[in-house]
């Protein structure tokens, strides 16, 4: 890094400081928790990050983005395909659910500003589309039907298309024929798909090739999950190219989305009394899920954390380019605050407590601040 970046990326260190300060500050004011012990162990979790996470230059930070989440969501490479094979391999049961509920949501809002005349989840309608046809095209006017908006003109419908398809990677390939059957003159039909390359490995799982009739179907374990890959990936080997990934608005929702699973990530998990109703939801599950009391998300009580974390993400997914687009307004706060709400669809609200599911991303950034929080103290 040259010598600015250090500047700036201590600038970002310390800002995150002032923000578990004023966190600590709240905490210490209020009494509103129903779980005991449960205060004190969050104000005790927020001074072991402001005493750990700025040593050895934010090493923390460094293992938890640049080790956890970038290899497994933004790898490090120009191949869209390697990314994508990577993306795609890094996917468990409960990561799905969890981080491509938070995708989805996201993904669906940026499409929907894409395609506004669509009815329902973008995502959704696509895999429906390839779902349909036995040879893993859509053909463009199946494109209109499902996206279009009958009140715009043509070329504007057009052009977000090509939006559409430049956003989940996919490619455009055209068909001449030289007599139409119906009106016996010359037609240059356009369909997508997905790059040969990506064909391949879709192969393996999620595509089933019948080489006695040549079709192409899918296989139930085609999903939304591979669009959500696809987009990944597109972000990954692009993020230099602002206009390609989507612009500021990309930015700004992709990093809360990931500066939430940070701070998910830092919150110590609760013990509750062995007579907690919680224990005794048929929708709580002791082995795989942690009690976050509603109070810390719901009262402002980490929202300081949540701008320093979201910068602290841009600079080490996309340096100083990413950290310009993160916007200090209204626009940004109804992001976050989107952002934010996703949580009731991808953990469970039980008794007025939020239940962290343990998928494997948070247990493994918990696990990063344990252990280096243990080789401190026993320097």
């Amino acid at each position: 890094m040259t010598e600015f970046q250090d500047k700036t990326w201590s600038e970002l260190l310390r800002n995150f400081e002032v923000g578990i300060e004023n966190s600590i500050e709240k905490l210490e004011n209020r009494d509103i928790e129903n779980i005991p012990g449960a205060k004190d162990a969050l104000i005790q979790r927020l001074e072991n990050i402001k005493t750990y996470f700025p040593r050895k230059n934010g090493e923390l930070f460094k293992q938890s983005i640049d080790d956890k989440i970038q290899n497994n969501f933004f790898p490090n490479t120009q191949n869209f395909v390697e990314a994508f094979s990577q993306i795609l391999k890094s996917r468990t049961h409960e990561q799905d659910f969890v981080i491509n509920e938070l995708l989805n949501g996201f993904v669906t809002s940026k499409a929907k500003a894409i395609a506004l005349g669509t009815q329902g989840p973008v995502i959704d309608r696509m895999v429906e589309a390839f779902s349909k046809r036995n040879d893993f095209h859509i053909v463009d006017y199946q494109f209109y039907a499902m996206f279009g908006d009958p009140n715009k003109p043509k070329h504007y419908i057009t052009k977000q298309l090509e939006e559409l398809i430049n956003m989940f990677g996919l490619i455009s390939k055209q068909l001449v024929v030289e007599k139409d059957i119906r009106k016996s003159e010359r037609k240059i039909y356009t369909f997508y798909t997905f790059p040969d390359e990506i064909i391949k490995i879709l192969e393996k799982k999620y595509l089933i090739i019948d080489e006695e009739l040549g079709y192409a179907y899918v296989s139930d374990a085609f999903d939304r999950n591979v669009f959500i890959c696809m987009f990944l990936a597109n972000l990954a080997i692009n993020r230099d190219n602002i206009e390609k990934i989507g612009g500021a608005y990309t930015i700004n929702g992709i990093c809360s989305i990931f500066a939430l699973i940070l701070l998910l990530s830092f919150l110590p998990k609760l013990s509750v009394d062995e007579n907690s109703p919680i224990l005794n939801d048929p929708g709580f599950d002791q082995n795989r899920m942690s009690v976050i009391p509603k109070s810390w998300m719901m009262n402002q009580v980490l929202e300081s954390l949540f701008e320093p974390l979201i910068k602290i993400v841009a600079y080490r997914l996309g340096g100083g380019l990413w950290l310009s687009k993160i916007i200090d307004s209204e626009v940004n706060k109804k992001i976050m605050t989107q952002i934010r709400f996703l949580l009731k669809d991808v953990n469970k609200w039980i008794l007025g407590n939020l239940c962290r599911v343990e998928i494997p991303i948070f247990v493994e950034i918990a696990n990063i601040f344990t252990e280096v929080l243990v080789g401190y103290e026993e320097e």
